[in-house]
C-alpha cells in the first residue's frame, strides 16, 4: 500500500520521534558501523518503525518497514533532497555524482547517461566481457587455498577496467583500485578533516588521482570511440543534442566506478559465498549455465535460476547498508514530526528480514522469489537493493549482466569450495564484506 505524505501543518497532535544520542560524541556511529542490520533491530524493537540517532556528527531519522522505504525513496511531495543527504559523508569525496543531483539537473543527466545502458550498449558490453573473461578466469590459481573476496575484487575491477575504461596496465590497474577503495572507505571516517596520515585524507587524495586520471584521457577517449562504457559517455546527447563536459564526464565514471567496483563486488563476494556454503545451488547453476555456449546476451533472460539466486544474495547481503536524504522542509509521517533540514534515512537490509513478509528470513532460498511464490512482490518497496524512485540504480542492469557473465565463465572452469565449519564474519557497513578474508579453494574441472 503506497503512503502518502502529508505536509506538516504545526499540528500540536504530531508527536515527537522516540530515540536516542547514543555515547558522547559518536552516538550511534560505531554501532552502526559493526552491525547496522542488528542496530535497526534493536532500535525498532524499543522504539517502534520511526526512531531517532546520533550518527556521523548529527541527528538521523531513520524509518523501518517498507512503507517508510516507499514514503522516502517514492518521494511524491517532493520533501526530501538526497543530494543533501549524500552530500554530508560524501559530498567531498564524489562531487557532482549523480546521487549528488536533485531535480531537473537530476533528470537531465540521467538522461543523458542513459545512452550508455541502452540495449546496443548493452549487447556491446557483453561481448567485451566475454571476450575478456576466459583470459581473466584462467589466471586464477587452482588447488591452492585463495581470498576469495580478492578475487571477486580484483575480477570486478579487471572487468570495469576494460569494460568502462579499456584500461589493461596492471600497475594502472592497482593504483586504480587502491584509490577506488580508499574513496569509498572515506565515507564513514570518523574523523572528517583532510588531516595527514586519516581515512579521509586518503579517500580525498584517491578522489584527486582519479579525477586527473579520467581528465587527461577524455580527450584520447573521444577522438579514438569505442564501446566502452567511457566511450559512450563521451559521444551521448541528450534530444537537443547537448553532451557532457570532460568534468561531467570524469565526475561521472569516478561515481559509476566507484558503484561497479565496490557494490558488485561485494555481490560477487557473496555469491561465491553461498555457493560454497550450499554446493547444491552451485551445481544447479552450473547444470543452467551448461545450456548456453556460448552465451549470447539474449541468454542471460533465460538464466531464471541464477537470477534467483542472485537476487537472494543481494536480499541477505545487501550492499548498500543505508539510503539517506534530508527533509527539505517540515513534513510529518505516521503523527511523527520530521523537522527541516533533518538526515532520514531507510537500510533495505533490514526490510529484508522483516519474518512478517518472508519465510523463514534467515534461510538462503532463492525459489522464494520464483513465479510460485513471489515473495518479494507483497510490497513495492520491500526488496529494494538497488534503492528505489528516481534516483534507483541506473547500472541495476548491467550489475545483474555482469555477474551473470562471471559466473558463466567461473562454473564452466571450476568448482567452488570452502571449509564450511568456519563461521564468516561481515562488515555491513558502509558495504557489505568479510571482516578479514573468505578463504577457499578453485578445484579445476578440466
Amino acid at each position: 500500500m503506497a503512503v502518502e505524505p502529508i505536509e506538516f501543518n504545526r499540528d500540536a497532535s504530531l508527536a515527537e520521534i522516540p530515540g536516542d544520542k547514543g555515547w558522547p560524541l559518536v552516538g550511534h556511529t560505531l554501532e552502526v558501523l559493526q552491525d547496522i542490520q542488528t542496530f535497526f533491530d534493536r532500535k525498532t524493537q524499543r522504539y517502534g518503525p520511526v526512531f531517532s540517532t546520533q550518527f556521523l556528527g548529527e541527528t538521523w531519522i531513520r524509518l523501518t518497514g517498507p512503507e517508510g522505504c516507499q514514503f522516502l525513496l517514492q518521494d511524491t511531495g517532493n520533501h526530501f533532497s538526497t543530494a543533501e543527504g549524500w552530500a554530508s559523508f560524501v559530498g567531498e569525496l564524489f562531487p557532482r555524482g549523480l546521487m549528488l543531483k536533485d531535480g531537473d539537473e537530476h533528470r537531465y543527466h540521467r538522461r543523458i547517461m542513459q545512452a550508455a545502458f541502452k540495449k546496443e550498449a548493452m549487447v556491446a558490453y557483453q561481448a567485451l566481457m566475454s571476450c575478456a573473461l576466459p583470459e581473466i578466469v584462467k589466471r586464477w590459481p587452482t588447488d591452492t587455498p585463495v581470498d576469495l573476496a580478492q578475487l571477486a575484487r580484483q575480477t570486478v575491477l579487471d572487468m570495469a577496467s576494460r569494460v568502462f575504461i579499456g584500461e589493461t596496465d596492471h600497475q594502472q590497474l592497482a593504483q586504480l583500485q587502491q584509490a577506488f577503495r580508499n574513496n569509498v572507505e572515506a565515507t564513514m571516517a570518523l574523523v572528517r578533516k583532510p588531516w595527514p596520515g586519516t581515512k579521509y585524507n586518503r579517500g580525498l587524495q584517491g578522489r584527486a588521482y582519479l579525477e586527473r586520471y579520467f581528465l587527461n584521457k577524455v580527450s584520447e577517449v573521444r577522438s579514438r570511440g569505442g564501446d566502452t562504457l567511457f566511450a559512450q559517455l563521451c559521444r551521448a546527447k541528450d534530444e537537443q543534442g547537448n553532451d557532457f563536459t570532460d568534468q561531467n564526464i570524469a565526475d561521472h565514471m569516478i561515481f559509476l566506478m566507484m558503484a561497479a567496483q565496490d557494490t558488485t563486488s561485494s555481490a560477487l563476494t557473496s555469491l561465491f559465498y553461498a555457493l560454497t556454503e550450499y554446493p547444491h545451488w552451485q551445481e544447479r547453476l552450473r547444470a543452467e549455465h551448461a545450456e548456453y555456449k556460448p552465451m549470447t546476451y539474449t541468454d542471460l533472460g533465460q538464466l531464471t535460476d541464477t537470477s534467483h539466486a542472485f537476487m537472494e544474495v543481494l536480499r541477505l547481503f545487501t550492499p548498500g547498508a543505508v539510503i539517506p536524504r534530508r527533509a527539505l522542509h517540515d513534513v510529518a509521517y505516521q503523527g511523527y514530526r520530521i523537522p527541516a533540514g533533518t538526515i532520514v534515512s531507510v537500510s533495505p537490509v533490514h526490510n529484508h528480514y522483516l519474518p512478517e513478509y518472508w519465510r523463514e528470513p534467515e534461510r538462503f532460498d532463492p525459489e522464494r522469489f520464483s513465479a510460485s511464490r513471489q515473495e518479494d512482490k507483497q510490497h513495492p518497496f520491500l526488496f529494494a537493493p538497488f534503492s528505489g524512485g528516481a534516483h534507483k540504480c541506473i547500472g541495476m542492469h548491467f550489475s545483474d549482466m555482469e555477474i551473470k557473465c562471471i559466473l558463466h565463465e567461473v562454473l564452466a572452469r571450476v568448482r567452488l569450495e570452502r571449509d564450511t565449519s568456519k563461521t564468516v564474519r561481515w562488515q555491513k557497513a558502509p558495504v557489505w564484506h568479510p571482516k578479514g578474508k573468505l578463504m577457499g579453494r578453485l578445484v579445476a574441472l578440466n
